[in-house]
């Protein structure tokens, strides 16, 4: 039985996005997110009853931290979980929680993240293995992302300006969102060019942003969404996809090193009904341009390896063909897990968001995209949702 627009995102909330912000915590942006969330959707906490949490990994293991999160905000829940995918997390929160209210175990449920970069009461760790990667210069995300970009360009002909041209268009977006952590400093593309390496091909600007904050979103049945705050925002499609035969090929010859993330919108796709054609916006995962690349060719939005000429000439920007991360995106609202793309993605729906909305938005595909390189197997996890008006 599918589960196309039968649940909805009824409610968001962000807090202040900021490099550093030592006035709250982890816990303390978590919390912040949820209130937020729920006042906006006219609910409260006595009417939640499911908490999903990202896994906040700057802070260790530290076990139960949903739970936590629901007794500190007073919700006497009986679904909550932290879990754990990287960038593609809030997303599969969503889908979780839409899930678990479809099986009766809850009715509304409040998805949400914090963070806090470099926590005081938490010491450095290392992953296992960082001893035999270390030596490789494989230290995180940028060293392998930049190994991403160089394979794309080698196989493509994909440009270092093609990147810029995804940086700048989210900063002009940015530039039209106050609450985004690069508000009011415009860039353009020879700035974006002039910007220093970081992990060659990457530029500084091809880097997303360090943000302390946190949000949160609230999903429920379509029918109690009718009788809410604001019009629903229905979510019509979701999927996910796992593996990385871009770092594995011996392991799946038969896959392509570039598609197999692509399951993960087909997935979504064929639930809702829809094809890309019928997609009016996009928030697409950009911790880095190569990832915004991977996630626009995956998304079926062009062929794989004709993302860079795709991108440039303002196609992505408002006013263009396909507008995409029109709150300035991971790469200058913040890096937000990706739950700024799901709040703007329901805002733009609303028509909430002033002189950055997009006339007539109907649909919007959203992505999310992490994973771990420097553990074996190194993979990725990517996951999509289309929501609707």
């Amino acid at each position: 039985m599918s589960l196309k627009d039968k649940y909805a995102i009824a409610g968001v909330g962000i807090t202040k996005l900021a490099r550093k912000n030592p006035e709250s915590s982890t816990m303390g942006f978590a919390l912040e997110g949820c209130k937020r969330a729920i006042e906006d959707a006219g609910l409260t906490k006595d009417d939640i009853d499911g908490l999903l949490l990202v896994h906040p990994s700057q802070q260790g293991e530290r076990h139960g931290f949903a739970g936590r999160a629901a007794d500190l905000l007073g919700i006497h829940s009986g679904f909550t979980s932290t879990v754990d995918a990287g960038g593609a997390t809030p997303i599969i929160l969503v889908q979780m929680a839409a899930m678990a209210i479809n099986a009766g175990i809850c009715n509304n449920v409040v998805c949400c993240y914090g963070w806090q970069n470099n926590p005081i009461d938490v010491p450095l760790g290392l992953p296992p293995g960082f001893e035999f990667t270390l030596p490789y210069g494989e230290i995180g995300a940028t060293p392998f992302l930049a190994q991403i970009a160089r394979r794309h360009m080698h196989d493509f002909g994909t440009t270092s300006q093609q990147f810029g041209a995804i940086a700048v268009a989210c900063r002009k977006h940015a530039n039209m969102n106050p609450n985004a952590q690069m508000y009011g400093r415009p860039m353009t593309l020879e700035d974006h060019q002039n910007s220093r390496w970081v992990v060659e091909p990457l530029r500084l600007f091809d880097c997303c942003a360090w943000t302390d904050g946190g949000a949160a979103v609230v999903v429920t049945s379509a029918e109690r969404a009718k009788n809410l705050k604001h019009k629903p925002v229905y979510i019509s499609g979701f999927g996910q996809a796992h593996g990385a035969p871009l770092l594995r090929p011996w392991r799946r010859p038969d896959v392509s090193d570039w598609a197999v993330w692509a399951k993960a919108g087909d997935t979504a796709y064929k639930m809702a009904k829809l094809s890309p054609k019928d997609i009016d916006i996009c928030q697409l995962y950009d911790a880095y341009t190569i990832v915004f690349i991977v996630q626009l060719e995956s998304g079926g939005f062009c062929k794989v390896g004709e993302s860079g000429p795709f991108v440039e000439d303002g196609r992505i920007e408002l006013g263009g063909e396909l507008p995409c991360n029109t709150a300035g995106g991971l790469l200058s609202e913040g890096h937000t897990f990706g739950f700024g793309h799901i709040i703007e993605a329901v805002q733009q729906l609303r028509g909430d968001c002033g002189e950055r909305q997009v006339k007539d938005a109907e649909t919007a595909y959203v992505t999310g995209f992490g994973g771990v390189v420097n553990e074996y197997p190194p993979t990725f996890s990517c996951s999509t949702m289309i929501l609707r008006r």
